[in-house]
């Protein structure tokens, strides 16, 4: 699979299916947490193999689910940066040379981009970029 280089104006129309997906994401891992952090025994060991067989399987489940929402960003040429943040970046070009236009759910819009090399903490407003990309 090859990047997608995308506008601003491009990224900011995928972005309500790109949110709708990214709070499918950040629900998962929270319903991933809340089950990992079960803790129930039994006094029967078969009881507890049984139970401990079903919680497997829906740790399975979910990472097939967070997996798959991952891969269904990335296949819109969405590269996911963070997921427990929510945090995404779409390629995109400015004077010729490569940038992240910035989107961290569960944001209006993309109002930042970074350089390939930098970090969140580089974000500078889309504005600087409106007239060249």
């Amino acid at each position: 699979m090859q990047k997608k280089y995308f506008s601003l104006d491009d990224a900011q129309s995928i972005l309500p299916e790109v949110k709708k997906l990214l709070g499918e994401l950040l629900d998962l891992q929270e319903k991933i947490r809340i089950v990992n952090s079960l803790k129930i025994t039994y006094d029967d060991d078969f009881l507890e193999a049984h139970n401990l067989t079903k919680k497997t399987m829906n740790m399975h489940k979910g990472a097939f689910e967070f997996f798959s929402i991952v891969n269904n960003l990335i296949e819109k040429g969405v590269f996911v940066k963070d997921p427990a943040a929510g945090l995404v970046d779409f390629y995109s070009l400015f004077e010729d040379r490569e940038i992240f236009l910035c989107y961290k759910y569960p944001e209006e819009k993309i109002f930042f981009w970074h350089g390939i090399d930098e970090g969140y903490a580089a974000r500078k407003s889309v504005d600087l970029l409106k007239e060249k990309i």
